[in-house]
């Protein structure tokens, strides 16, 4: 077994593109997030776990709803770009680089 995600190397490299379209995307914006919203419990005052962050829209959107969030990705891209995106002003919320989680989560 080796140590490194089979996909890491695409989301390193796909990573700016997907931040930059994650909000306008129409599968995204239209079906997805709505979708997943909608399945959203109240989340003021709880501490959420967002694993696979991302580029962080979901992260943003539970800081917004009064959570703290521990948001983890694999992608040390991905994660950048999810400080970026809330521009580090989830405190006392942590996003972190997960992967040397992912030897624990083998399936």
């Amino acid at each position: 077994m080796t140590d490194k995600l089979i996909a890491l190397d695409a989301y390193e490299t796909l990573a700016a593109a997907y931040a930059a379209v994650i909000d306008t995307k129409p599968h995204n914006a239209y079906y997805e997030r709505p979708a997943t919203l909608s399945l959203m419990p109240e989340v003021k005052g709880k501490r959420v776990l967002d694993a696979g962050c991302g580029s962080g829209v979901y992260s943003e959107w539970l800081i917004e709803h009064g959570a703290e969030i521990v948001a983890v990705d694999a992608s040390p891209k991905m994660v950048e770009l999810a400080k970026q995106r809330l521009d580090d002003g989830c405190s006392p919320s942590r996003l972190e680089q997960a992967a040397h989680f992912s030897a624990r989560f083998v399936f």
